[in-house]
């Protein structure tokens, strides 16, 4: 597949007269470091990252990934809500990376020159945030790689493209059905259990873009595509505080009750951990503790027994 890297005509070279402009107007520029800074800053950012990992002596280990931004689900829900941009720009396979600023290059530059680099910087940001946080929600991790915001960045050239010569340049209708292949084959690679892929980052990533496409470039979809651009930040925002469906997000609720005393709330907590997890050694072992300290021993018995039969490594209690 061959794609072009010409720069195109302006914006507006081929417009019937009176036509509009869209709302982002930014003319295509001549291909050049300065109309290409963000993407090729981002683009170095993330190999230097995966070779960063590669060369490490602990690749690919928790103690590796602190390094970068990348930290565990419960901390992010703690308060490290930077990760959710920074473990963006992580990737830990070669294949991985080469796919992601392949196509961060081909579409981020065309975007970049088209609306000024401030501008994709705040998109590929809000991006990274969007996807990963909404990854996070569904799978207790914010995943790693450029995935979600490729997506978006592709979301927003697909749905724009009309408006932008430069964008239909890259956007052929093979690369168009090689995104919708590969968004739906992830999908059921991950069903199947085959691999595991950060899905909701790439649906996401895709929604986000095309409902920030439909609000800055796209007139009769103006009023929709800003309310939805709305929705789905305001939602991105809500689950870092609000996740009761995930068993992280449960257990730190819990834990948290469990340490302040409120041992009423820690086995309500530890209970709901268990519903959505019943296999979590973890909650019935604690929620015997907290059960204990309110002195239902008859219970605490029952779920230090469950616990133990669950992970025969845990300690046995005293």
């Amino acid at each position: 597949m061959t794609i072009s890297s010409e720069a195109s005509l302006p914006v507006q070279e081929n417009a019937p007269a009176g036509a509009k402009e869209p709302a982002i107007t930014g003319d295509a520029k001549p291909e050049s470091i300065a109309s290409t800074l963000v993407t090729s800053l981002a683009c170095l950012i993330c190999v230097g990252i995966c070779v960063s990992i590669a060369t490490s002596n602990q690749p690919a280990s928790w103690e590796t990934l602190l390094r970068f931004g990348v930290y565990p689900s419960e901390s992010i829900w703690r308060g490290k809500f930077w990760t959710l941009v920074t473990s963006a720009f992580v990737h830990t396979e070669i294949w991985h990376v080469a796919c992601n600023v392949y196509w961060l290059w081909v579409l981020g530059s065309r975007l970049e020159r088209t609306i000024g680099s401030f501008l994709f910087l705040s998109f590929i940001l809000a991006s990274a945030f969007v996807s990963s946080a909404f990854q996070l929600a569904l799978s207790d991790s914010s995943g790693i790689g450029a995935s979600g915001v490729v997506y978006s960045v592709f979301g927003f050239m697909w749905l724009s493209r009309g408006s932008f010569p430069l964008f239909k340049e890259a956007l052929h209708s093979s690369t168009i059905l090689l995104f919708i292949i590969w968004l739906f084959g992830c999908l059921a690679v991950t069903l199947f259990n085959i691999f595991d892929i950060g899905n909701a980052a790439h649906f996401s990533g895709l929604l986000f873009g095309s409902c920030v496409a439909g609000a800055s470039v796209l007139p009769p979809w103006r009023a929709l595509g800003r309310s939805m651009t709305g929705i789905v930040v305001a939602i991105a925002i809500l689950l870092l505080f609000w996740c009761p469906w995930s068993p992280t997000w449960l257990s730190i609720k819990a834990y948290d009750a469990h340490v302040a005393g409120r041992y009423q709330e820690a086995v309500e907590q530890y209970t709901r951990v268990i519903r959505v997890a019943p296999q979590n050694a973890w909650a019935f072992l604690n929620r015997s503790y907290a059960y204990q300290a309110l002195g239902n021993d008859e219970q605490a018995g029952k779920d230090s027994a469950t616990a133990h039969t669950l992970d025969p490594t845990l300690a046995p209690n005293r």
